[in-house]
């Protein structure tokens, strides 16, 4: 693994930095590559309950580093190099198994953008800018988060908006039309977002984790199949339970 991503864990809160702030954090495919191997060992750890991605210095991620070869613009993505990693998600962050809490310090741009949408919650600074300039450059966007879970979190008319338009918004825009839970003054970002992450972290475990998958699937899955889901969940541990005595009932 290289330099880039900086992991630790503190408490039960485990802490992903993407560790080039010079340069706002900008990813390649190798990059990307060592997000998903950190965010794959992290999910692994039973003592993590909820973990926070953030970049060091004044960015989030400034999407592509167009000054090095094998960016999204310049070839296509080889197998195993983009963002998807093994779990019960797409993305590198909907397949950990734990909650994930994305802190905007600053520019959310691209690639970042995309990565950001993959938290389950988003907490920006104040000063901090989101968008994807996809269309400008002539191009799409990089994971297929931006096309798929964008309209699913912002409603399908924004999310044409932001796309189209190419635009970079602020952080009160981004509040207003959902694509952050909180914006808090940037020299608060650090400790709002850690005691938020505690306090989800003080929850159980196995609720965060089998609540996340439900959340995830729910957005695929009929409702049926939803609430099937969910007795089975619910009732795993018991081994008087016969999950066959609802499939009858809720099968569409």
């Amino acid at each position: 693994m290289g330099d880039f991503v900086l992991s630790r864990v503190e408490g039960r809160v485990g802490w992903l930095v993407l560790n080039d702030p010079d340069r706002l954090n900008p990813v390649t495919f190798d990059r990307i590559r060592e997000i998903n191997a950190a965010a794959e060992a992290m999910s692994s750890r039973d003592d993590v309950h909820v973990v926070v991605i953030t970049g060091a210095g004044r960015g989030f991620c400034a999407g592509a580093d167009l000054s090095s070869s094998g960016t999204f613009l310049e070839e296509k993505s080889p197998p195993g190099s983009g963002s998807i990693i093994d779990g019960p998600g797409l993305w590198t962050l909907t397949a950990m198994r734990q909650p994930v809490i994305a802190m905007l310090n600053g520019a959310a741009v691209g690639y970042g953008f995309e990565l950001a949408l993959q938290a389950d919650l988003r907490v920006s600074a104040a000063g901090a800018r989101l968008g994807h300039p996809a269309a400008k450059l002539g191009t799409i966007t990089d994971t297929g988060a931006a096309t798929w879970l964008l309209p699913r979190l912002v409603g399908w008319g924004v999310a044409a908006e932001v796309l189209y338009t190419g635009s970079l918004y602020d952080a009160s825009d981004a509040l207003a039309m959902g694509l952050v839970n909180y914006v808090v003054p940037d020299d608060e970002l650090t400790e709002f977002t850690t005691q938020l992450a505690e306090t989800i972290a003080a929850n159980s475990p196995w609720a965060l984790r089998t609540t996340k998958g439900l959340l995830f699937r729910g957005l695929q899955e009929p409702a049926r199949a939803t609430v099937l889901d969910q007795f089975l969940k619910v009732n795993q541990g018991d081994p008087s339970y016969d999950p066959s005595s609802h499939y009858a009932r809720f099968r569409g």
